[in-house]
């Protein structure tokens, strides 16, 4: 019997070995999608932090954006995530396979209760118009905004966003 306990007890100190490593490659994947200041726009560098759109979802809620960095491209000065949103697909439909791309997903994409992408705004409680035939749902939080942008509407047409970055006030109000 005490052998089978001290087995347990290795097994579980191992695990927790892998559990600590694990904790420590999320915390260096975190800090590496943090950018570190290195955009020089005349500001103060305790005033902004970057992230890539790519990070996780979580990083951005309940934070204000400041601007917007879309695959090297200059600096635009946004501050809603609403106009993220819509710049980004804005960026994406501006690349024409892609706009055919997202309007041959109109009607197909669905949240819980309302259509996310359709060739009119009906049935959708905050709709967004992209272009003449296509309105997007923009009724929704940060995190989930984000999540429905990345996961949803460009990861299906391919749009690359791995280089867009978001510039996040950092004053404690946010």
């Amino acid at each position: 019997m005490m052998d089978i306990i001290r087995e347990i007890q290795i097994a579980r100190m191992e695990v927790d070995k892998i559990f600590e490593q694990l904790d420590k490659k999320i915390q260096q994947y975190d800090e590496g999608n943090k950018l570190e200041n290195s955009i020089s726009n005349n500001r103060n560098d305790s005033y902004e932090s970057y992230y890539y759109l790519t990070s996780n979802t979580a990083i951005f809620k309940g934070k204000k954006p400041t601007g917007l960095f879309l695959n090297g491209k200059d600096r635009i000065e946004i501050g809603t995530w609403k106009k993220i949103f819509e710049v980004i697909l804005e960026d994406c439909i501006s690349h024409t396979a892609k706009h055919v791309d997202l309007l041959n997903l109109r009607g197909k994409i669905s949240g819980r209760d309302r259509l996310l992408l359709s060739d009119r705004p009906d049935g959708m409680r905050t709709p967004l118009k992209i272009t003449e035939k296509l309105f997007v749902e923009s009724h929704y939080d940060t995190e989930s905004l984000l999540r429905i942008l990345t996961t949803r509407l460009l990861d299906p047409v391919g749009y690359d966003y791995s280089n867009i970055r978001i510039a996040i006030r950092n004053d404690w109000k946010n």
